[in-house]
């Protein structure tokens, strides 16, 4: 009862202003493309509108001006991109996911360069997948927060008032007799629209997202309070820790990573692939894993295509963090569209999962 007790006071401290974002200056925005790719340069430009954040729509010989001038870009097309956009998309790609890009289809890529300016290339086998990799970055919080446009950008989100997705959250041990890494359940991770609040004559969503686990008989849970618009960008953030039910620690405040810049220039990556024929599988560490799965939740059993993220230093484009995530993704599922996630290490030059989260239930 004192966890529940807990968490009902965490929703009833509803603040007096929204967080301290709103007012400061968006960053300006310059979009680099061809005419080929101009509706999806205007999809881009009708998301900004709404989000109320400027921008500029440019062809690929103002790249130079772009660099002086704007402090996010968006490059669309890959490196085979029409009228020279393509010689400057390659720079930001890493190479071997620009020959996957051209040579498989179904796939698209978002590359993030994080140094003195956010270049994010948004760029598919078809000018159909560039649009699709697009929409893909904006409602992406994990791709989307790496950028200046962190709580600037949104992308209209379709919840309703009562919205959940539960996942179940498995970990992996190394057992030294079997010689092998075994799984374990470790806990939950549940995400819920509480319905809708009101601050300073605003309407936000009240997202709640749940972190349980055990370990060695103690219980461990993250409740944070996410204060969502229409956008689906948060306004109020709460993070409350519990250790056995008793509040440790607590903080208001949403987190800015998209403002951060790396020591040495990184660029991250999100590759989506989707079987196509006999085109079902992809060799990653020298196992074959599928680009599509169909999972099971509840009676149901939901198709999700295959996204890849990682992080390389540039321009070497060496590992510069040892793992890659796995991801199945579909966007009926709220809060992002995901199925599966697995996190891997890279130990000895193989691949190790860490962690697997599996989507358990939920509703629109």
């Amino acid at each position: 009862m004192k966890l529940s007790v807990a968490i009902l006071i965490a929703l009833l401290l509803v603040p007096s202003a929204l967080t301290q974002v709103i007012g400061e200056r968006a960053p300006k925005v310059a979009i680099i493309s061809n005419e080929a790719d101009m509706p999806t340069a205007q999809f881009i430009g009708e998301i900004l509108t709404n989000s109320g954040v400027e921008y500029q729509i440019m062809g690929p010989g103002d790249f130079k001006e772009a660099l002086k001038n704007y402090e996010v870009i968006l490059i669309l097309g890959g490196p085979e991109a029409y009228d020279g956009v393509g010689n400057i998309s390659s720079n930001y790609i890493p190479p071997q996911n620009a020959t996957t890009l051209v040579n498989e289809p179904r796939t698209f890529l978002v590359s993030i360069f994080k140094g003195g300016r956010d270049i994010v290339v948004l760029a598919g086998h078809t000018r159909r997948e560039t649009l699709e990799a697009s929409a893909f970055f904006f409602k992406d919080w994990t791709l989307l927060g790496l950028t200046r446009l962190w709580l600037r950008a949104g992308y209209e989100v379709a919840l309703s008032d009562d919205s959940f997705a539960i996942y179940y959250v498995e970990r992996y041990n190394y057992n030294k007799e079997k010689g092998i890494y075994q799984p374990y359940p470790w806990g939950t991770d549940e995400w819920r629209v509480l319905g809708r609040v009101e601050v300073n004559g605003t309407s936000l969503y009240n997202v709640t997202r749940t972190r349980t686990y055990l370990y060695l008989g103690v219980n461990y849970t993250t409740v944070e309070v996410n204060l969502v618009d229409d956008l689906g960008r948060p306004r109020f953030c709460r993070t409350i820790q519990l250790i056995d039910d008793k509040v440790n620690a607590s903080t208001e405040r949403c987190p800015e990573p998209g403002k951060a810049n790396p020591k040495e220039p990184l660029v991250f990556v999100a590759f989506k692939m989707e079987s196509v024929g006999n085109r079902t599988t992809w060799r990653i560490g020298g196992k074959e894993i599928p680009r599509s799965i169909t999972h099971p939740v509840g009676k149901r059993y939901i198709k999700g295509a295959l996204v890849m993220k990682f992080a390389l230093k540039y321009p070497e484009w060496e590992t510069a963090v040892a793992g890659f995530t796995v991801e199945y993704v579909n966007p009926i599922v709220p809060f992002g569209g995901l199925l599966v996630s697995v996190d891997n290490e890279i130990v000895d030059g193989e691949p190790i999962t860490r962690e697997v989260e599996k989507l358990y239930a939920f509703r629109p």
